[in-house]
């Protein structure tokens, strides 16, 4: 069992070196962007990314408060889904109702990949690239349907 000390000092180097990892890399409308800090646009949509101790999981977190608002975004991301798989290039996880870290109701679209830990440095390039990738094809999915879920807001 790692001390919570160590944990919290593993967590802060992990992410400050994917931040530097990630730095390369533009934005597909070619700007600069903070990968670790996702600006969708709309609002209580968020891009995120987590490595445990079993697993690395790259995930889109619908967390309206309104069920039925939350249901509405989640639907208009499953009619995408076509083609998000293809944009994506393999098959995500689809969740309409969960708990988030937090306690709070939420949807997810999720994809993992095992045997990663966030405690084992040996891990961290496969992690990084295993985030990039997905982080990319996100961001190049979300350039082109953004304006249709920001429609939704109104």
């Amino acid at each position: 069992m790692y001390s919570k000390e160590y944990k919290n000092e593993m967590k802060k180097l992990f992410y400050t070196s994917f931040g530097k990892y990630m730095s390369k890399n533009k934005s597909i409308n070619d700007t600069k962007i903070k990968w670790l800090n996702y600006k969708t646009g709309v609002k209580d949509i968020y891009f995120r990314i987590s490595l445990e101790t079993k697993n690395a999981l790259v995930y889109i977190e619908l967390q309206h408060q309104d069920d039925g608002l939350r249901n509405l975004f989640f639907d208009q991301f499953l009619e995408l889904k076509t083609v998000f798989t293809n944009t994506l290039g393999e098959n995500w996880e689809w969740n309409r109702a969960q708990e988030n870290n937090y306690g709070k109701k939420c949807a997810r679209i999720t994809t993992t990949l095992k045997g990663l830990n966030l405690y084992n440095k040996e891990t961290w390039a496969e992690t990084f690239q295993f985030f990039e990738k997905h982080l990319l094809n996100i961001d190049k999915f979300w350039s082109e349907f953004k304006e249709v879920f920001k429609e939704l807001e109104n």
